[in-house]
């Protein structure tokens, strides 16, 4: 994440699924109300990574798209409600920024 005063916080996703919404067992929790219990997941499988929309009433965006499902490259934007992150890949790791 990246806040107004430069600094930023990121987030390792190293695990097979990452789940994103605004329950706390979520494993990106993010206590907005905008944001759906189980808003989207983060698959990794192969070496890629694989965005999925998990509520029918709430919208994730993947550059400015609307998506049910989308693989993620680097440097790619993924909005959650008000929240927006970009995508970091190598081969080691995929990380997510909030801008």
């Amino acid at each position: 994440m990246k806040f107004e005063d430069g600094t930023s916080r990121t987030f390792d996703i190293n695990q097979d699924r990452t789940t994103i919404g605004s329950r706390r067992s979520c494993d990106l929790h993010i206590a907005i109300p905008t944001i759906a219990p189980l808003h989207c997941e983060i698959t990794l499988k192969d070496g890629l990574a694989n965005l999925t929309n998990s509520d029918p009433n709430a919208d994730t965006l993947h550059n400015n798209s609307i998506v049910e499902s989308t693989d993620l490259m680097n440097e790619d934007i993924v909005k959650i409600g008000p929240v927006e992150f970009t995508v970091e890949m190598n081969h080691e790791e995929t990380v997510i920024r909030r801008l």
